[in-house]
């Protein structure tokens, strides 16, 4: 392109003689309508409504409060439980010891050589009879004359099987 050329003036475009025609409006909905600036209503807080709502939130925070002391008093009525079986814990251990030294078998020799018992020079060991299974029945000790309820072998219907687990010590 020339110098000539660039500074010719632009060939001027034909504008139509009428206006393009704008397309038609959309029908607005009846329930819709544009509200002037005085007819808009802006609720406010009333000052009963104000003290209201604060005398709500003070009270909510009164129980919120309350129920954080209960919380916590009961947090501390735990501990004190916790530290409490702790210690009756240890004093359990340290009476099963106590009762275990006091069981033992040289113990038991040597309290009965202080109260001057003398060991047999020779030991027999009683062996309960086996039932026997042809008869159907285990054999049952006699009825103790007296009666006595606390007495395991006096009992019509005491077994070794009944008796047995009342001899064992219990495991801690």
């Amino acid at each position: 392109m020339s110098i000539v050329e660039a500074l010719a003036p632009a060939p001027e475009r034909r504008r139509s003689p009428r206006p393009e025609p704008r397309p038609a409006r959309e029908p607005r909905p009846d329930h819709l309508r544009v509200v002037a600036p005085a007819e808009r209503v802006r609720r406010r807080l009333t000052p009963a409504t104000g003290v209201l709502l604060t005398a709500v939130l003070f009270a909510t925070l009164f129980l919120v409060a309350i129920a954080h002391t209960v919380l916590v008093q009961g947090q501390v009525r735990l501990d004190e439980l916790d530290a409490q079986l702790t210690v009756e814990q240890a004093r359990y251990q340290e009476l099963r010891t106590d009762v275990a030294a006091m069981e033992s078998p040289s113990r038991v020799v040597a309290a009965a050589e202080a109260l001057g018992m003398v060991s047999p020079q020779d030991l027999v060991y009683l062996q309960p009879e086996a039932p026997d299974p042809s008869a159907g029945a285990t054999p049952q000790a006699p009825a103790d004359a007296a009666g006595d309820p606390n007495d395991l072998a006096s009992g019509a219907d005491s077994t070794w099987g009944d008796m047995k687990p009342l001899l064992e010590t219990p495991a801690p």
